[in-house]
């Protein structure tokens, strides 16, 4: 394997470990409220991606269904906090 090859390598380890890195300090932040507030950001977001005409999106699911399911989400996690049950995380 050349050294342009492994350092592409790095590149993507490197890319999911920010990825995750992302994701652990948001967790930091919200602490308990994570899901609610990620799965709620998640869709205001690409809600308003989706208004100014993205088409192109980086996520496991395409649109609309990637919306549709950080709002159904988010909409159980704050049925669950309104009504005082146990949140899913």
């Amino acid at each position: 394997m050349s050294e342009y090859d492994n350092q592409r390598q790095g590149r993507v380890y490197e890319g999911w470990a920010f990825t995750f890195c992302k994701a652990a300090f948001l967790v930091l932040l919200f602490g308990h409220y994570a899901l609610l507030a990620l799965s709620g950001l998640a869709t205001v977001f690409y809600v308003l991606a989706a208004l100014k005409g993205v088409k192109d999106w980086h996520c496991w699911a395409k649109p609309p269904w990637v919306t549709v399911f950080w709002a159904a989400v988010f909409a159980e996690q704050l049925w669950a906090l309104l009504t005082h049950r146990r949140l899913l995380f």
